[in-house]
């Protein structure tokens, strides 16, 4: 009871060591690369701050996860930014798609000056102690509970995103032609899934890491497709503002082109998430219980904690 307790407390302060110092290099440098850490320590706190919830009535643990989305939602038009200028060597260099690429660069430094000023010590002092008071509270609470409370609490977590992420795996699967907002909703709802299983780690067992490196790689797919388009929109919608839409269709093009393989290999791919989803979670220990994701109608994800015994 006690490893299970001190682990998921760990996971806590491991994860938010992690979002001081991917802060701390935000503010420092704003790279693509640091601002791409503190955007994912900062969902993996979100994540394991959800657990916390479902183990406690404290309201202060949600209006804690509202403020850390606050802090995503800060660093969107620079992370955005940033992920154009990564992909616009997609596009073949022409004069007028080097012009594009400098008005990313000019939009970038400005968005840089802006994540820099709402990047405040004194915001993440405020946070820190935030974290400690439910630290602090996670850590008592989990010792009234019990194993087999706490156990079904992350399972409600689990499985209330596993469905999330079904029911959107089916509706995106379902629409003709493919609809881009229901694929962005799917990887939206495969994110915050696949954090919890992370966050949850240490009750579900090792063969969770597995789960979550799978359902990576598939985010990995929807996301180069998501940037693929992103792109091809900003250029466009650039291009016609000065009055160059024509001269950049071949460009458009290209990328409509690069868009629509990667939606299939999207698509080819939805047979293997539905099977990452299915596939039984057997934990190391011999004496726990098996640990399970299975689907039903309606969608239903059965993703139990591992006994720690």
């Amino acid at each position: 009871m006690k490893r299970v307790n001190d682990e998921l407390s760990s996971s806590l302060d491991q994860s938010w060591k992690n979002f001081a110092g991917a802060w701390k290099n935000s503010r420092t440098k704003a790279s693509e690369k640091s601002i791409h850490d503190l955007r994912v320590s900062t969902r993996r706190l979100i994540a394991i701050l959800e657990l916390a919830k479902a183990l406690s009535s404290d309201n202060e643990i949600a209006r804690l996860q509202r403020r850390f989305k606050k802090v995503l939602k800060r660093m969107g038009r620079l992370r955005d930014t940033q992920v154009l200028l990564v992909n616009v060597s997609r596009v073949p260099r022409t004069r007028l798609v080097a012009d594009f690429k400098k008005s990313l660069i000019q939009r970038e430094k400005r968005e840089i000056g802006k994540i820099r000023v709402k990047l405040k010590s004194g915001r993440k002092q405020k946070l820190s102690k935030a974290v400690d008071d439910v630290r602090s509270e996670f850590g008592s609470r989990q010792t009234k509970l019990g194993q087999q409370k706490i156990h079904r609490s992350i399972e409600r977590v689990l499985t209330s995103r596993g469905n999330e992420l079904l029911k959107a795996q089916r509706r995106f699967h379902h629409s003709q032609p493919v609809n881009e907002d229901l694929l962005h909703e799917m990887r939206i709802a495969l994110k915050k899934f696949r954090y919890v299983v992370e966050a949850a780690q240490p009750v579900l067992g090792e063969a969770a890491k597995e789960r979550a490196r799978e359902m990576h790689a598939f985010q990995q797919v929807i996301g180069e497709s998501r940037d693929v388009e992103m792109l091809r929109t900003a250029l466009e919608k650039w291009a016609t503002k000065r009055g160059k839409k024509i001269a950049i269709v071949p460009a458009l093009d290209r990328l409509q082109h690069q868009h629509d393989a990667l939606t299939k290999k999207v698509i080819d791919s939805l047979a293997g998430l539905e099977q990452t989803l299915t596939v039984t979670l057997k934990p190391a220990a011999e004496k726990t219980q098996a640990v399970g994701v299975r689907t039903t109608e309606p969608p239903k994800v059965d993703l139990k904690p591992a006994s720690s015994g």
